[in-house]
C-alpha cells in the first residue's frame, strides 16, 4: 500500500482526484509493494489503480495518460527502499574490514536487487525469493548489477562463505531469457577466481550476451583490519598483468564478434601492471565506471577536451592531494598546466595509514591522513580535494571529520574537484571559452 502524501495539481493525479490521505493498494490488479511500482507504471500509457480513500472507499480507476505524462504522487515513506541486509560473509568484504568507532551506517552490508535497480548497487541476489524473481520478470526491471564473482557455484559459494546460495546461472539465464539488461562485476581475489575460474566465468556470462551486457573486474581491496578473516592474497605486479593478458585476449574475442570489449578491468589493474589503458571508445557509454572501469581515461579525455578553451592561470598557489595509484597521473596534469599557462601547483601523495598502505585509492583516504601529509609541506593558497572523500552524509569525510573542520585545521581555502576533467581545469584556469 502506498500513502499519498502530495498530489501534483498540475498532474494526471490531481485530474482524477486523487487527495493527500487516499492509498494506491493495486495497479493493474496486483498488489503496490513499494515506489517501484509506481515508477513502472509511471511509464506506462494505460493501466488500473485500485484507490483506498482518505474516506475508507475502495475504488477502482482506469487510466489513460500519454508516455511522458505524470501521476504526481508524492508518497509516505513507508513506500521507499529501505536497503535488505546481506546474508553473506564474502572473504573479501571491506565492511568486515573497518576499524570500530566509525559511522554505525557504514557497518551495514546490503544486498537488495530493488537498490540495483534504482542505484545501481552491486547485489548477489542470495536473498532473492521466487514471487521477487516473478516480480522482476512481470515488470522487467533493468538494469540491473550483479555480484558474480564466479559462474562456478563451488567456488562463488566459498567466497560468499554462503553454503545455500543458489547457482546462478540458471537465474541470470532467466532474467536474459525475459529480456533483462544486467551488467556484472567479478572481485577478483588472486588464486580463488582467477586463472581458470576467471575464463570460465568469462565463457558463461558472454553466451548470454546482450542481456549480460558487461562484466567488470575488480581487484580485491585488503585493509589492515583482517584478524580472524579469511587469509586473502593482494594483487601483485604479476597477478594484474596475467589478468589484463587474459581479459584482454578475450575482449579482443569480444570486439571481433560484437564490437564491444565486454569484458573491463578496473583502472587499478593497469596502474599495478604497469600497462596502457584502452582507448576512450573502448568503453562505450562507461555504464562501469562506477566500478572504477574507465575514470582515468574519462577524466584524461575531458581534460584534453577542456584545457585548450581556457587562457590563464588563476592567481595564487594550489596543493592537490590524491591517493598513491592516482598520484602519477594526476601529477601529469598537474605538470602540463605548469608548462602551458604557468599554474603554481604542487601534488600531495597521500598515503592510507588509516585503512593501511595496500589500500592506495584516493576514495578511501581519510581527513586526518591527509592532514598529516598536508603538515608535512609548504601548503598552497588553495588546497583541492576529490570530491569522492566525502561521502554519505554531505562533506563528511570517512573518519568523521567535516569539511569545516578540515577547513579550519589546513587554515587555507579548500575547494573540492569533480570527478571530471573540465572541472579540474576550471579549478587552476581562469578564461573559459563558451563552446
Amino acid at each position: 500500500m502506498l500513502k499519498i502524501l502530495f498530489v501534483d495539481e498540475n498532474s494526471v493525479g490531481a485530474e482524477i482526484g486523487l487527495e493527500k490521505g487516499d492509498s494506491i493498494l493495486a495497479f493493474d490488479g496486483e498488489e503496490a509493494v513499494d515506489v517501484l511500482d509506481y515508477e513502472y507504471y509511471e511509464g506506462q500509457e494505460t493501466f488500473s489503480i485500485t484507490v483506498l480513500t482518505k474516506d475508507g472507499e475502495k475504488v477502482d480507476v482506469d487510466i489513460e495518460k500519454d508516455n511522458d505524462e505524470t501521476l504526481g504522487l508524492t508518497f509516505d515513506e513507508s513506500a521507499y527502499l529501505k536497503s535488505r541486509a546481506c546474508r553473506n560473509k564474502c572473504i573479501f568484504c571491506f565492511v568486515d574490514q573497518l576499524p570500530k568507532g566509525m559511522r554505525k551506517s557504514l557497518y551495514f552490508k546490503d544486498d537488495d536487487w530493488r537498490m540495483s535497480f534504482a542505484a545501481g548497487n552491486y547485489v548477489t541476489f542470495t536473498n532473492l525469493t521466487e514471487k521477487e524473481i516473478q516480480r522482476i520478470l512481470s515488470k522487467k526491471f533493468s538494469p540491473l548489477y550483479v555480484s558474480v564473482h564466479a559462474s562456478d557455484d563451488n567456488v562463488r559459494r566459498a567466497m560468499l562463505q554462503n553454503k545455500t546460495a543458489q547457482d546462478i546461472m540458471p537465474l541470470l539465464k532467466r532474467f536474459a531469457d525475459a529480456g533483462i539488461t544486467m551488467h556484472t562485476q567479478i572481485v577478483l581475489c588472486p588464486g580463488v577466481n582467477d586463472g581458470e575460474v576467471l575464463q570460465k566465468t568469462m565463457d558463461d556470462l558472454y553466451a548470454l550476451y546482450p542481456y549480460v551486457n558487461t562484466l567488470a573486474v575488480v581487484p580485491v581491496g585488503l585493509t589492515k583490519f583482517r584478524d580472524g578473516l579469511t587469509q586473502v592474497k593482494p594483487l601483485d605486479e604479476e597477478d594484474a598483468k596475467k589478468v589484463l593478458e587474459m581479459t584482454d585476449r578475450f575482449a579482443q574475442k569480444c570486439k571481433e564478434e560484437n564490437g564491444c570489449r565486454f569484458v573491463y578491468c578496473s583502472d587499478e589493474f593497469y596502474l599495478k601492471a604497469k600497462k596502457d589503458f584502452p582507448t576512450y571508445g573502448e568503453y562505450g557509454s562507461f555504464s562501469q565506471i562506477e566500478d572504477g572501469v574507465g575514470l582515468i581515461t574519462k577524466f584524461k579525455k575531458e581534460f584534453d577536451d577542456a584545457v585548450k578553451n581556457f587562457s590563464a592561470a588563476k592567481e595564487g598557489s594550489f596543493t592537490l592531494v590524491t591517493g598513491v595509484s592516482a598520484y602519477p597521473f594526476i601529477k601529469s596534469l598537474a605538470d602540463e598546466l605548469k608548462e602551458k599557462f604557468g599554474v603554481k601547483c604542487q601534488v600531495i601523495r597521500v598515503e592510507n595509514e588509516f585503512f593501511g598502505k595496500s589500500v592506495t585509492v584516493s576514495g578511501l583516504l581519510t581527513a586526518r591522513d591527509i592532514l598529516a601529509a598536508l603538515s608535512k609541506t609548504e601548503v598552497g593558497d588553495t588546497v583541492l580535494l576529490p570530491r569522492v572523500l566525502l561521502r554519505e552524509i554531505k562533506d563528511v569525510f570517512l573518519d568523521d571529520v567535516t569539511l569545516d573542520e578540515f577547513k579550519k585545521a589546513v587554515g587555507r581555502k579548500v575547494e573540492t574537484v569533480e570527478n571530471d576533467g573540465a572541472d579540474f581545469c576550471r579549478k587552476m584556469l581562469k578564461g573559459e571559452k563558451d563552446v
